[in-house]
Order: C-alpha cells, then sequence, then structure tokens
C-alpha cells in the first residue's frame, strides 16, 4: 500500500504528538515540527506510509534526546491489558468457537495506537467489544487452513503495546488446536509498537518462541527485516498480521497472509474501499474491524 497525500499530514501531526511526549521545551518542539515538514519533500510515494515513518521518528530522537518517548504509555498499555486478562479469558473459554473469541477480542485491543488518527477509549472498547464484528469475516478461512494441516506452522506478528497481552491469548487457542506459534516483534523502539521487552514483560516467553523483525520499521517491511524473520515468513504456513502497520507493509506481498487489525485512518479505509469497491462494504476509518485472508495468495 503506498502512501497517500494524507500520510503527509499525519506525519506532521505525528511529530508534534512525538515531540510533546518527549519533551516539554517549546522551542525544540518547534524544530521537530519543522525538520518534520522538511522531510515531506523527501517522502517516496511509492514506499509504504510505515516505512516512510522510519526517518521521522529517527529525526524526532535525534532533535530530542528521547529515544522512546512513548515508553510510559507503552508500559501503561501493557498493565491494562494485563488487568483484564482472566476477564477474557473466561469469555473465551465459555464461548462457542474459542479462536473466533480469542481474534475478536485480539482485533478489539487493536484499537491501542498512538500513531493512527483516532482517539480511542482502550477499556470502553474492549468492554464494548462483544457489540461490534468484522465487517470483513474470512475466519472461517483461516479455520479451514488450520484444520487441513496437522501441527501448523503459524507465524504470528504482532502489533501494540496493551494488545500483545491479548494476542497472547489468540496465540494459546492456536496452539490448543496443534499449531506451532512464533511470535515476531518490532526489533527496536517505534511509536508504541511491541518490542521483546514488552513480550517479556506480558509473559508471552512462557507461551511460545519470539523474534524480532530486525529494524524500527512499525511494519513489516521484508526488505528491511532481519534474515531470522524473514526466513520464518516465507516457511509458515499461515502468518498472522496484527494491525495496520503490517497491513500496510505487507498489503502487496504473495503469502498465506491473514489480516487481522482495526481500520484507523482515512488513507486505510480508502484503499479498502477500492479493494472491496464490488462489495456492499464502506470503510470510514472509525475502526471498522477486519479478518482478511490476503486475496493474492492461492489457498
Amino acid at each position: 500500500m503506498q502512501t497517500g497525500l494524507d500520510c503527509l499530514v499525519c506525519f506532521v501531526r505525528q511529530a508534534l504528538a512525538a515531540a510533546r511526549r518527549s519533551t516539554t521545551d517549546q522551542e525544540v518542539q518547534r524544530d521537530v515540527v519543522v525538520q518534520a515538514g522538511a522531510l515531506l519533500g523527501q517522502v517516496d510515494m511509492e514506499l509504504t506510509p510505515p516505512e516512510n515513518a522510519v526517518a521521522l521518528y529517527r529525526m524526532i530522537t535525534r532533535t530530542t534526546g528521547k529515544a522512546d518517548p512513548f515508553a510510559g504509555i507503552k508500559d501503561k498499555s501493557n498493565r491494562f491489558a494485563l488487568s483484564i486478562l482472566d476477564e477474557l479469558a473466561e469469555q473465551i473459554r465459555t464461548a462457542e468457537d474459542r479462536l473466533r473469541a480469542a481474534l475478536h477480542f485480539a482485533v478489539c485491543a487493536n484499537i491501542i495506537d498512538y500513531a493512527a488518527q483516532h482517539s480511542f477509549d482502550a477499556a470502553r472498547s474492549m468492554q464494548e467489544c462483544g457489540r461490534q464484528h468484522f465487517l470483513v469475516d474470512d475466519y472461517d478461512l483461516l479455520r479451514a487452513r488450520i484444520n487441513r494441516k496437522p501441527h501448523c506452522n503459524v507465524l504470528y506478528l504482532a502489533d501494540n503495546c496493551g494488545e500483545i497481552a491479548v494476542d497472547g491469548l489468540a496465540i494459546q487457542e492456536l496452539q490448543r488446536l496443534g499449531c506451532q506459534v512464533t511470535l515476531a516483534v518490532r526489533g527496536r523502539p517505534i511509536i508504541n509498537d511491541a518490542t521483546r521487552e514488552d513480550a517479556l514483560f506480558c509473559g508471552l516467553d512462557a507461551i511460545c518462541p519470539i523474534i524480532d523483525n530486525g529494524c524500527d520499521c512499525p511494519g513489516t517491511p521484508l526488505a528491511a527485516c532481519s534474515d531470522e524473520l524473514v526466513d520464518h515468513f516465507w516457511a509458515a504456513d499461515i502468518i498472522i498480521s496484527k494491525g495496520m502497520g503490517n497491513f500496510e507493509t505487507l498489503s502487496e506481498v504473495r503469502a498465506p497472509l491473514f489480516f487481522l487489525f482495526t481500520v484507523k485512518c482515512v488513507r486505510v479505509a480508502a484503499y479498502l474501499n477500492e479493494k472491496f469497491q464490488d462489495a456492499d462494504l464502506a470503510f470510514t476509518g472509525a475502526g471498522e474491524m477486519v479478518c482478511m485472508r490476503q486475496k493474492l495468495q492461492e489457498m
């Protein structure tokens, strides 16, 4: 998915938000915004938005001296998710289809995103999760693919902090069905995306193997990722891709991908509206939930 004009506006907004999290010095904040504006002229519109965001956030780190401005909010998000985990686990245990319920909660938790163009109330979103549904629902295709191959090899691409704890419940349900699951996180801090440190804090190392993508992109651009991530990617029977950043960077990759995310920006909404223009669907970017098979693949 290529970068759009709306992304350029979003980059400046993100720069100001990150600068304010990094420092109270308004001169430094102004410098960040000015440099962000200058970077817009260097944006490669053929690259995906997460790939273009890398230079932006590296500039913010250099200018503010703050390597991880979202550290506090990431910790808060992880602790919040862990506090509701037992309640979610019980609802999953009593569900008619436990994997569907677990994935549904994991996608609900994808609302916890401090880069997207939206405001949110994580507690309220999780409470109201049962009333939401997948606007694109390819869950039956995912379940059929799992059932087709015993001991299915699954690569689970994580997205943000907080939701990664809920991802653990989905991973456990995949394992209960016989899947062998590897979790992939970001290689270095970027926005509020989950790193190995966050996965360990949430106890996922006790559930499954953890690898990282080897880079500081808020997505999974295979050309920039580590050999370990790429090897796992192409060896997987199923790749579960959580979050918009992973979708943006993998939307044109031919692989056994299933995208699970909430739509939180107008650019992604416009892309999906074009993709599903023959279907009776309408994306606004206001939090529509998606469980979508990669249409490029042969199943």
